[in-house]
């Protein structure tokens, strides 16, 4: 054994005869594993790469094969970038050949060059005694890894120790973690908590401080030189913390940058926090800073939802309806129409849809005001029949975001025998993003049900022409945005063209939203869309002065 080793191992070994010690240097590929009976007997000295062994046996239990992963990897990474910390540790569960599971403590000591790179490391691997493993478990179910208190006092002095950097709070947690436990129980729940706690160890290096606040909330501070630099790191974290063992997850993030000469360190992880809440609320975010624009959303939305309910009681929202017209070219009558809402307050002042509506399908609101809507649409439709007009069907809309919750299908089939409407006249509106198994199996229940089906905002997100095969929608309305990219060029007109005669070819009605002008109104006509709604026929108005246009 060369001088080297000698040391290495000297360096650390306090209580040998409890562990098996390895060595290895990165840079000669010299190796060393201490042979004594703490050795597993799966494991070899002759097979002297202890962590690739482990990283490619079939030992290691496979809901703890991520942390073994992580911690590879990361040594590996540390070869490539500075590296600031001198030890990482984690544990695992290693089956011998017996089929007996127990627990492994696994450590390496790093060694690193002036660039901070990993030149070698000596390692140690040793089984937890009973006692420790009656320790760990009282931590992980009493305490989070470290004291948030005990956190704040190290912020400080970390940012004291270079006030002069820029530093980011990050702050995350576990989307859905609830259904988590609900659906695997408490204890895989607490297993994916400790998988995210022996990642944190691995990764995060003494200029990445982490804590575990409190059940699946957690932050790490850092300073940075880049939103590129913050965002790289949140990746690497993200690609980590994905999978348990089977069960998946996703997390999301929220991010607060500050001076080092800032002291509100509590402030700083609550507006991360803000900035985490506000991207749970978005299905397709993963990632936001906080920022003074964030804030203002943040305000706008918590003023709104302080008088929702007392806006609904006061009937605020109106019910205003878009006609849908059949368009020939040269006349346009009135076939249907869309009931969109509007809340107009007690002061005259008309909040825009685009402010609320988002509120309200985050909060849970919405399914308030679609009922709202939908027995609004229905006492419009009874007042025209008992006044002996001949009624047009009105079609309402259906948020997805409380499908799975609310049995919609029953309360719609209670409006309609309550009022005593065709069912044929009171029509469904879902977004053409319904293409989940989940929202389909409910398209099929209102279908069953008798209603008519609109798949609404074709072209707005994914849409997928394979989706209109075996589709229960009977008419398809195109999105504004759609038609108007698509109506630019050759190309797309002939794109247009084609879905609307696939769509007539396979038994769908097709209806263009948002046409403003002849020439749209006019292309479509031509190419078999005779049904159109939109400003060049008329923008969305009030009940009575729909009824004015339509004449009755």
């Amino acid at each position: 054994m060369d001088e080297k080793l000698a040391k290495a191992l000297l360096k650390i070994r306090n209580n040998h005869l409890d562990a098996v010690y390895f060595f290895t240097d990165l840079k000669t590929g010299e190796r060393f594993v201490e042979e004594n009976c703490c050795l597993p007997e799966e494991l070899s000295a002759e097979d002297s790469d202890i962590l690739l062994l482990l990283y490619n046996g079939p030992f290691v239990v496979a809901e703890d094969m991520g942390k073994i992963i992580n911690f590879y990897e990361r040594i590996m990474q540390g070869t490539k970038e500075p590296i600031c910390m001198e030890e990482i540790e984690t544990h695992f569960h290693m089956k011998n050949r017996n089929g007996e599971i127990k627990l492994f403590s696994l450590s390496c000591y790093l060694e690193t060059d002036a660039e901070g790179l990993i030149i070698s490391y000596v390692g140690r691997l040793r089984i937890l005694k009973q006692k420790e493993l009656e320790e760990r478990e009282i931590l992980s179910q009493f305490s989070n890894d470290k004291n948030p208190a005990i956190f704040i006092k190290r912020i400080a002095a970390f940012q004291a120790a270079n006030p002069f950097r820029k530093y980011a709070y990050i702050q995350f947690d576990i989307r859905h973690f609830r259904y988590i436990n609900e659906n695997y129980g408490t204890e895989a729940g607490d297993k994916i908590l400790q998988y995210i706690n022996d990642t944190l160890k691995v990764l995060c290096d003494d200029n990445h401080l982490f804590c575990r606040l409190t059940a699946d909330l957690y932050e790490v501070v850092t300073y940075y030189n880049s939103r590129e630099e913050i965002l790289e790191f949140v990746e690497m974290l993200d690609s980590r913390l994905h999978r348990c063992g089977d069960i998946r997850f996703n997390m999301s993030y929220g991010i607060k940058v500050v001076d080092g000469t800032d002291v509100r360190y509590r402030k700083s992880g609550d507006e991360a926090g803000l900035a985490r809440e506000y991207v749970k609320k978005a299905i397709q975010m993963k990632v936001a800073f906080f920022e003074d624009s964030l804030l203002e959303k943040i305000v706008k939305s918590a003023e709104i939802e302080e008088i929702e309910d007392e806006a609904l009681q006061n009937d605020e929202f109106k019910v205003y309806l878009q006609p849908k017209y059949y368009y020939n070219g040269e006349t346009a009558a009135i076939v249907g129409a869309e009931a969109l809402v509007r809340w107009i307050d007690s002061q005259g002042i008309v909040k825009s849809p685009a402010e609320f509506i988002p509120v309200f399908e985050e909060n849970g609101f919405i399914l308030e005001l679609d009922q709202f809507m939908w027995e609004s649409v229905c006492k419009i439709l009874r007042s025209w029949i008992d006044a002996g007009i001949h009624p047009i069907p009105i079609s309402v809309n259906v948020s997805r975001s409380y499908l799975k919750r609310y049995d919609i299908v029953g309360f719609l089939k209670n409006l309609i025998a309550k009022y005593r409407i065709p069912i044929e006249l009171l029509q469904l509106e879902l977004t053409e993003t319904a293409d989940s198994p989940e929202t389909i199996l409910y398209a099929n229940k209102f279908k069953e049900a008798g209603f008519t089906l609109l798949m609404d905002d074709f072209g707005a997100g994914y849409s997928s022409l394979s989706m209109l095969k075996d589709t229960p929608f009977d008419v398809l309305k195109m999105d504004r945005s759609f038609l108007g990219k698509c109506l630019d060029d050759d190309h797309g007109r002939k794109l247009v063209s084609h879905i609307i005669s696939m769509s007539n070819d396979l038994g769908l009605e097709v209806v263009a939203e948002g046409v403003e002008t002849k020439d749209v109104a006019d292309f479509l006509c031509e190419n078999g869309c005779n049904i159109s709604q939109g400003y060049y026929f008329s923008r969305p108005v009030s009940v009575e002065e729909f009824q004015r246009i339509w004449d009755i």
